[in-house]
């Protein structure tokens, strides 16, 4: 069962720049096992952009470990670069479980609950 019945039960990831700069990528839908490669692929590409990138999950209504692991995988290979990720959206179980899988213990991952663009995201 959809955890949000008002968010999309079907899955898409779209990838835009930003009018600040960086990359913007939004994802609709839940993302799981099913779904994580389509996300990876969406964030591999958001990576290799110059500036920063942020992730707007204001459309997903879940996060599996799977795609906790694919944010997690872009999050560390923006440090290497000197460079963070910025989320924005996750709703109040969502961060629950970026707290659990440590994502927010370190300077990786910025969390904000502001839309992309608001307080400098």
């Amino acid at each position: 069962m959809h955890p949000d019945p008002t968010l999309p039960t079907s899955f898409s990831v779209h990838v835009a720049p930003r009018a600040e700069g960086g990359t913007q990528v939004t994802i609709f839908g839940e993302l799981d096992g099913v779904t994580a490669p389509e996300a990876q692929e969406a964030l591999e590409r958001a990576v290799s952009e110059p500036g920063k990138v942020v992730i707007d999950l204001r459309a997903c209504g879940f996060v599996d470990s799977m795609g906790i692991a694919v944010i997690a995988g872009a999050a560390s290979r923006l440090k290497d670069d000197g460079r963070h990720l910025v989320i924005v959206g996750a709703g109040a179980r969502m961060l629950r479980t970026f707290e659990i899988a440590g994502l927010t213990d370190g300077p990786m991952i910025t969390i904000e609950s502001e839309r992309p663009g608001a307080q400098g995201a």
